[in-house]
């Protein structure tokens, strides 16, 4: 009987996640409908947890044309070959209001390999972090910290600089790396101010998310313009040997930042199987790798940025994700976590 329950369990495990990976972004409910649904029934809402809905959920998606963001500045972050040019999108939330006599003000979240965090289909793996299913459901459930937040959607270059070069790793790279500090004074110095200029944003507050590499660029920005970012969530992050190096001289700058760490791999008795199916069963990109070895490789750099903030008395918080997989479809299944450290309320985290 137990094993017939157990199965019966999983049966329904995978009939829910195979229902999120195939039905289309239009199905998946708005904040108004479930808010106007809740007061009909008197259903209360089921507590915050994944699947998380797909697509843009009732909110607008915005896109800035490269021709006003690339290749306008003199300085490196405008040097076409350390930054090829691609549009970058925008989210803005359902409750955003663009009218001139509205005076609510949103933050604003960057975030990396942006093309992976809100549709299915436009994710390297088929699975996206479903981000805004995330913000969304957060926000119905009264979760969010004043103002639902504006995403910007900051996609990695799908280049090689050479063959067997990719140029997202070197614009996510190490601290060192000319084209790394060039992305993050691009964000900075032109995208936020453009941003900021464009959508009815609150330019005090500003945070960066990514993922693997995409962490370490978000911390990375956060350590090089800490006048302009208040926060960073780096989910199974990619830490190498400048970036924690910069991290432990340059600490101090971080002492009034949220911060936001996680990683997956094998943890004690508890490991990654080899072969997850449900990383397989999506309509696009179904051969993906799984990723099942990074977040176990990646967790020495990460111990040694941990010891750097501990050891600086820097706040953070770490989730340890035992078994967790390297790839969106992992990332999903958690980035409720990094999006209440950074904007829910404390009582919430």
């Amino acid at each position: 009987c137990a094993c017939l329950a157990s199965t019966m369990v999983s049966l329904a495990g995978l009939i829910v996640s195979l229902l999120s990976v195939f039905l289309p972004a239009s199905v998946a409910y708005t904040s108004d409908a479930v808010k106007q649904n809740s007061a009909l029934f008197d259903v209360p809402l089921r507590p915050l947890q994944p699947p998380f809905p797909n697509g843009c959920c009732g909110g607008t998606v915005v896109t800035l044309p490269p021709e006003d963001t690339f290749a306008i500045d003199t300085n490196l972050n405008g040097n076409t070959f350390l930054l090829p040019p691609r549009p970058i999108q925008v989210w803005l939330p359902p409750s955003y209001d663009d009218r001139s006599i509205c005076k609510i003000r949103h933050p604003v979240l960057f975030v990396h390999d942006g093309q992976n965090a809100m549709f299915d289909e436009s994710s390297w793996t088929g699975r996206s972090w479903r981000l805004m299913g995330a913000l969304t459901r957060m926000a119905d459930r009264n979760m969010i910290r004043g103002e639902t937040p504006i995403v910007v959607l900051l996609p990695s270059c799908a280049e090689h600089l050479v063959p067997g070069v990719s140029r997202r790793h070197l614009e996510y790279g190490d601290a060192s790396l000319p084209f790394s500090q060039a992305h993050a004074d691009f964000v900075a110095n032109i995208v936020k101010p453009l941003v900021d200029s464009t959508f009815k944003t609150d330019p005090q507050h500003a945070c960066a998310m990514g993922t693997s590499l995409g962490g370490q660029a978000s911390l990375h920005l956060l350590l090089r313009h800490p006048e302009l970012f208040q926060g960073a969530a780096c989910l199974s992050p990619c830490f190498q040997p400048t970036t924690i190096a910069t991290t432990a001289l340059q600490a101090s700058k971080l002492k009034d930042k949220r911060i936001y760490l996680d990683m997956g791999g094998d943890v004690e008795d508890k490991t990654v199987p080899v072969i997850d199916l449900l990383d397989h069963a999506t309509p696009l990109h179904w051969w993906n790798p799984g990723y099942w070895w990074l977040d176990t490789q990646l967790r020495p750099s990460l111990d040694a940025m941990r010891r750097v903030l501990e050891s600086n008395d820097i706040p953070h918080v770490y989730e340890d994700i035992p078994g967790g997989r390297h790839n969106e479809r992992a990332w999903s299944q958690r980035i409720d976590k990094p999006l209440l450290h950074l904007y829910g309320h404390e009582e919430n985290k």
